[in-house]
């Protein structure tokens, strides 16, 4: 595969403009015009959100309907159960519901799936444990739900009522027959920017609705209830779930880290940053959860039990919440040591016997359920196609896709519906289980229908640079005006930039427990030299003593108190 740098083309006379009105770095300006942030209100309402940027939740189609049967189920003091995925957008999404809930003495039971027994979602297994506490009047399913036809049939049999809140697309046209939220099955939604809300986005649309309702009744609860202090559950869901970071995602994300970075406010997230190493008074950015906190949370969901992250967040006790962060940490070290030895398998598997296939189906009964999913994350993105990795679980083959852009893994799936015992996710995201008795017919057809649509398909990586740099342009103005553009994500990517004819005095230096990453030194004729790291490079090297083009991202780095401009390698060209 190959790496091809594109200049990524943009009106130079409008980065002018948009200069000239908000006095910033020039090169800021660029960016924005590139990605279609073009007068000054876009551009003001893009740097500087707010939250009165956020619109009405009443918008989003049945919030209204739901939020109505929530203030029934509160006047009529009823007995509530809410039922969450095990990822953080379902643990996050579980935390908001109650915290809210609570606040007008509403006291819902919560319950997480049990991978191993009770499998994802709104399972008929969960159904019955749920059922076996006590009948509910009102049940809440978040981040799960949408094709849980017959488990909503059984639960509605029983005298219970259902609001699905939810945002993974339906496997097929028939949904669950209940209240839900979720702008993937509204096929009519014109606004697409409703589409890019994960659960707990959803969530916080819902509870921001029942307080309206409550605040038109001048109920003090509801005023005295700041939502605002809810968007670090928000952003953390919202990160991690890897949707788009536009729009007001990016209102709930820019408050959100405020207040993940803000110490004293949720003694779980305290708790859960002192265990991730993030320190006090320091920001943290999307890279934080991606790498850091999300892990952690996600962590006793793939080898466990969900409900401690749950906990951990809910607790009013920084000792009892350190402990489960704690618990949470040394968990997530046996993820990693797990998915570590089946990523090494599959992909000896890969190349032995799949490296010419257009796409990856891989099956093992040894595997660990809860870590086939970030194994075939990996190796989608080191072989560039799709790829699904499957364990064994309660006699199926069971497991998780992950795909790459020019390929929809849901509508593939359908199109293998004969084969499958169950299906669903997102078009670069899916869970799958199907009979082992199908598992090479499966593998067949999966690859068939991939091949079919790579024939046009251009798998050259491009890396997109923003703009030409000169590495003493990077001083303290820029790296300011840099800050205004987080936080990157999906739909707002982090900028490359191109640092041309520089020079590595010095060896480059491996680091890290595997010494996979390299890190140097890049001298600067009016500042402090400055630091490269390069991660996974080990076996990309860039010569010393050579005149070269690096394709390079930039950002602030904060360790033991100090703080120091990073570069961070994407790529290098001999300039010759």
């Amino acid at each position: 595969m190959t790496k091809i740098w594109r200049q990524v083309e943009y009106d130079r006379g409008e980065a002018e403009v948009l200069r000239r009105r908000l006095n910033i770095h020039p090169l800021i300006c660029a960016i924005m015009v590139q990605r279609g942030v073009t007068t000054r209100e876009k551009a003001e309402r893009f740097l500087w959100p707010k939250l009165i940027h956020l619109r009405n939740p009443f918008e989003v189609k049945g919030v209204g309907r739901a939020a109505k049967r929530l203030v029934q189920a509160i006047y009529g003091h009823e007995s509530v159960a809410i039922v969450g995925d095990y990822d953080v957008d379902g643990i996050t999404s579980i935390a908001l519901a109650m915290d809210v809930l609570s606040t007008f003495d509403i006291q819902p039971k919560f319950y997480v799936p049990r991978r191993s027994s009770e499998g994802y979602g709104l399972s008929v297994e969960i159904a019955e444990r749920l059922l076996a506490d006590g009948t509910p009047d009102l049940i809440l399913a978040l981040d799960c739900g949408t094709n849980a036809v017959r488990e909503v049939s059984l639960l509605k049999s029983k005298g219970c009522d259902v609001i699905v809140v939810d945002h993974h697309k339906a496997s097929d046209e028939e949904c669950a027959d209940c209240c839900i939220i979720n702008p993937h099955i509204n096929v009519h939604i014109s606004d697409e920017l409703q589409k890019t809300f994960c659960t707990v986005g959803l969530v916080f649309k819902l509870c921001h609705a029942l307080l309206q309702i409550f605040r038109r009744q001048n109920d003090r609860r509801a005023f005295d209830f700041k939502m605002r202090d809810e968007l670090d559950l928000v952003a953390l869901g919202t990160i991690a779930d890897l949707v788009s970071l536009v729009g007001e995602n990016r209102v709930f994300c820019k408050f959100g880290l405020r207040n993940l970075a803000c110490r004293g406010r949720r003694a779980g997230i305290d708790a859960l940053c002192r265990v991730s190493a993030l320190e006090e008074g320091t920001p943290v950015y999307p890279a934080d959860v991606a790498f850091k906190l999300g892990p952690r949370l996600n962590a006793c969901g793939r080898l466990s039990d969900a409900v401690l992250p749950v906990k951990m967040l809910l607790s009013d006790d920084y000792d009892e919440a350190l402990t489960y962060a704690y618990e949470l940490d040394e968990t997530n070290r046996e993820r990693q040591t797990i998915e570590r030895d089946v990523t090494e398998e599959a992909s000896a598997i890969v190349k032995k016997h799949y490296a010419q296939d257009p796409a990856i189906v891989l099956f093992s009964k040894s595997w660990h359920s809860g870590v086939v999913g970030i194994v075939s994350g990996k190796l989608a993105r080191d072989y560039q196609r799709p790829c699904i990795v499957l364990s064994y679980e309660r006699g199926l083959a069971k497991g998780s896709g992950r795909g790459v852009d020019f390929v929809d893994l849901l509508d593939i799936l359908n199109n293998c519906s004969g084969l499958l015992e169950s299906w669903g996710g997102h078009p670069l995201a899916v869970g799958v289980s199907l009979k082992l008795e199908n598992l090479d017919a499966f593998r067949k057809r999966f690859c068939e229908i991939v091949a079919s649509k790579m024939q046009d398909a251009d798998f050259d990586e491009v890396i997109d640079i923003a703009d030409e740099f000169n590495i003493d342009d990077i001083d303290d103005d820029f790296m300011r005006d840099l800050e205004l553009l987080h936080p990157f994500g999906q739909g707002n990517p982090e900028p490359i930039f191109l640092l041309k004819s520089v020079t590595i005095r010095d060896m480059p230096e491996l680091f890290g427990t595997a010494k996979t990453h390299i890190k140097f030194w890049l001298n600067r004729q009016y500042a402090k030299r400055i630091l490269v790291i390069g991660w996974e490079m080990v076996d990309n090297i860039p010569p010393i003593s050579v005149q070269l083009d690096l394709a390079i991202k930039i950002s602030m780095d904060f360790w033991n108190g100090n703080r120091s401009k990073l570069i961070t390698l994407v790529d290098w060209h001999s300039s010759a």
